[in-house]
């Protein structure tokens, strides 16, 4: 039997987040602002140029902000997790693909962890107080020793569960229950 499931987690935005889209839309009104008023005064021959600019400007702020909009997509079939990143609802990346029996560890993250330097770290937890982020290691063919931070649901993980090795399923099911 089959089996197949897609989840999407939207990604919560940071603080880091809030402030860079508050910086980009104010830093465009104020460009075009200046733009206009500053043509107005000194030039008035320029001003639909200015005008067209400072709307530009304005547009393009709010195209980029958009970008900060991000999901992430678990795809889990017959264990394999494939792990993409959706931008904006429309461009879609691979973050990196795993054999669930091909990973060294997998668990519950706790702020208390820490991960060694010569890990790659792929992110792509939805970033929600109060819901559990897992971790899984695995070698990648494309980034080498690499840590996952995801946030899946219950039923992912009851599917991924036949597919952990053995040795690790026991302390997992521990862990989770």
């Amino acid at each position: 039997m089959d089996v197949f499931k897609e989840q999407v987690v939207e990604k919560e935005p940071t603080k880091r987040d809030k402030m860079l889209d508050a910086l980009v839309k104010f830093s465009a009104f104020a460009l075009a602002f200046s733009l206009i008023l500053g043509s107005l005064a000194f030039l008035p021959k320029t001003s639909p140029l200015a005008v067209f600019l400072g709307g530009a400007a304005v547009w393009l702020s709010f195209r980029l902000a958009k970008n900060l909009n991000i999901e992430y997509e678990y795809a889990f079939t017959n264990g394999e997790l494939d792990v993409d990143k959706i931008i904006a609802k429309s461009k879609r990346k691979r973050l990196c693909s795993v054999h669930i029996n091909n990973i060294t560890s997998i668990g519950i993250w706790n702020d208390d962890m820490e991960v060694d330097a010569d890990r790659t770290i792929v992110l792509a937890s939805d970033n929600r107080l109060g819901v559990p982020e897992y971790y899984m290691e695995f070698v990648y063919k494309d980034y080498g020793n690499t840590i996952l931070f995801f946030s899946p649901d219950r039923e992912m993980i009851d599917l991924m569960m036949p597919y952990i090795p053995r040795e690790l399923r026991k302390d997992f099911q521990d862990l989770i229950h």
